[in-house]
């Protein structure tokens, strides 16, 4: 019962450290499938794809692969090294506005973590801490007028070379979940993202749902706040579903 009062406290204490939900926020869903495979006591390693959406689930907005392999150093520290290729569906515009590219490209993503645990009683907390690289190759795309320029809209206006690019960023995850039985599993988590500056932050709420020791689910909600970023993203609420088979 007393770690369910801290639960219900650290609950209460995200909800209000919530920003308020502006008219203009977006919506999206993501999808994901994950497999794990435990080597010994400290290796294990797991891979995954994932789909996402944009614009009120109108656009496809990213498709990823990725895998990591992950070391137990203790009971309560966990290391780990990744690598995921994202393809993401891009909407461009020019500085004048007369100009747009609406592309697929290419992103390669690397990352090392380590993450702390300590459980009290029926509850875990954790906090992550993760180095994230990401390199987007140079791409060439076809660019289109738009209406602003007063001529008919998708008429080529040219083709256009974006240049390749770099960036880290520091990601910050807060993790308290809680067992409330052998099959579910509620938690609520708190993400930041620093490049030179804050630039997003996710809260989320959401629960495991363990079937058995292969099969799981994992459905949650997702609050994405930006502040500064030019991934071209947005204020986003978010649902997300997942499935992870233990072999």
């Amino acid at each position: 019962m007393q770690t369910f009062k801290i639960f219900l406290a650290g609950a209460f204490f995200a909800v209000l450290c919530l920003p308020t939900f502006a008219e203009g926020d977006d919506f999206g869903m993501w999808g994901e499938v994950n497999v794990e495979k435990k080597i010994n006591k400290r290796w294990s390693a797991d891979a995954g794809v994932e789909f996402r959406s944009r614009n009120d689930l109108n656009t496809a907005d990213r498709w990823s692969v990725g895998a990591n392999i992950n070391y137990k150093i203790n009971n309560w520290l966990k290391a780990s090294a990744g690598y995921s290729w994202l393809d993401d569906h891009r909407h461009k515009v020019n500085t004048s506005g007369k100009k747009y590219a609406d592309y697929w490209g290419s992103r390669h993503r690397v990352n090392v973590s380590l993450t702390g645990s300590q459980t009290f009683g029926k509850l875990t907390v954790s906090l992550r801490e993760r180095w994230q690289y990401t390199y987007r190759p140079e791409k060439t795309v076809t660019r289109y007028w738009t209406e602003a320029s007063g001529k008919t809209v998708g008429a080529v206006a040219d083709e256009h070379e974006y240049s390749s690019k770099s960036k880290n960023v520091w990601r910050n995850r807060l993790l308290l979940k809680y067992k409330a039985s052998s099959m579910w599993r509620p938690y609520l988590s708190a993400e930041t993202s620093f490049s030179k500056e804050l630039e997003k932050v996710r809260y989320a709420a959401g629960t495991e749902m363990r079937l058995n020791k292969q099969h799981s689910f994992d459905l949650k909600y997702i609050y994405q706040s930006l502040y500064n970023n030019d991934d071209d993203e947005a204020n986003r609420h978010i649902i997300a579903v997942g499935y992870t088979f233990k072999f």
